[in-house]
């Protein structure tokens, strides 16, 4: 993967200098001080309107911002208004805990217990691809396969489908940030036609992981979406299709070989964990990892530790360590996470389980498929 250093301006790393307020109180106007902060992706929307000199700007919930009178106001009840504020502060998130939904929600793993290889049986060739957690070649399959379309298409395509996800979900304005970040690169892949063999530009790929490691609504979609494989319909293909086959593509071309083990916390019944302990695991969704135990044991009641010091082999000789994901941290929004992303498909094997009496802990212990190469 590229280092911090190489990442260029397409994207900002500099986090906001400010950030916005508005005032909850039951009575906002009682001088009861009692602030709670904008989302990220709300902050930087208010931000970058207040900067550009703009009278007011809205945001999701129907809300509206007006910088001249400094309140908050919901378009369909004016004249219920909270006040805002602008504070500057140096934002450091080196004492952040990993987040919840991102880490530590239960992994629900492919519905098969086959080897690595098994196709499932039918007819239809896309069903077979999203059935065995392929949804990145199903998309090609749906969309790409035998057309002239470039990788400035799946951009636009990608882009498109952000915002009519979001909206469907009331995230048109997050939707639309997200959207114009993606687009801001589309350039970088006009004349570079998207197959399976493609090279997606750094300044695209770099911006894909960016923007999923954003809080918002996209990342937690994709990978709920993503957890049912047998559940998925086209349309969704076409929507989610675009952005996680150019993150696919970018991740399996700069992936990680150096990092040996990876962490994540679950919090699990016991039947879910028990789940987890089958001999063959393969993990449908981009599952997010760290690289920091002690951050990724701080919730959650079982930890998976993650063995990825494991050559793959071909014809009986052994090579590098396998590929089943890259570090991310460097490009993230949540940098302090150590986040190592495994991209969707690979297959790990069950080890062994044990009890932490000290911690009051289940760790699970997995290994890398040598399949994952």
């Amino acid at each position: 993967m590229a280092t911090a250093s190489n990442y260029t301006s397409f994207v900002s790393k500099h986090p906001p200098t400010f950030q916005w307020f508005w005032n909850s109180a039951s009575d906002s106007w009682s001088g009861d001080e009692q602030w709670q902060n904008y989302t990220d992706i709300e902050n930087e929307i208010i931000e970058d309107a207040y900067s550009a000199k703009k009278t007011e700007v809205e945001i999701d919930g129907d809300y509206v911002i007006s910088f001249e009178h400094q309140i908050q106001y919901k378009k369909s009840a004016t004249d219920k208004q909270r006040p805002v504020k602008r504070v500057q502060f140096n934002r450091d998130r080196s004492n952040d805990h990993l987040r919840e939904e991102r880490f530590w929600l239960p992994i629900i793993l492919a519905p098969t217990s086959q080897p690595p290889g098994h196709q499932p049986e039918t007819r239809d060739p896309l069903d077979r691809l999203l059935k065995s957690a392929q949804f990145r070649n199903a998309y090609h399959e749906l969309e790409l396969k035998n057309t002239p379309k470039t990788i400035a298409n799946v951009v636009e395509s990608a882009a498109a489908g952000i915002i009519t996800e979001g909206t469907t979900l009331g995230k048109t304005s997050e939707a639309e940030w997200l959207a114009q970040r993606l687009l801001s690169v589309k350039h970088f892949g006009t004349h570079v036609v998207a197959n399976l063999f493609s090279r997606i530009a750094p300044e695209i790929g770099k911006t894909c992981i960016y923007l999923y490691t954003k809080e918002s609504f996209w990342y937690k979609l994709i990978n709920r979406v993503l957890r049912a494989p047998e559940t998925i319909k086209r349309d969704q293909v076409l929507t989610l299709g675009p952005f996680c086959w150019l993150l696919y593509e970018y991740l399996i071309h700069n992936y990680t070989t150096d990092v040996l083990v990876v962490y994540r916390g679950l919090t699990v019944t016991d039947e879910q964990r028990q789940q987890v302990m089958k001999p063959t695991l393969q993990f449908p969704s981009f599952t997010s990892t760290s690289r920091n135990r002690e951050k990724a044991e701080q919730f959650g009641n079982t930890l998976l530790i993650i063995d990825l010091n494991v050559k793959y082999r071909v014809a009986k000789k052994y090579y590098d360590n396998v590929k089943c994901g890259a570090n991310i941290s460097h490009l993230s929004d949540f940098p302090n996470e150590e986040e190592f992303l495994i991209w969707p498909g690979r297959y790990f094997h069950f080890v062994k389980e044990e009890y932490d009496n000290v911690k009051k802990k289940h760790v699970i212990y997995l290994k890398s498929s040598e399949e994952n190469h």
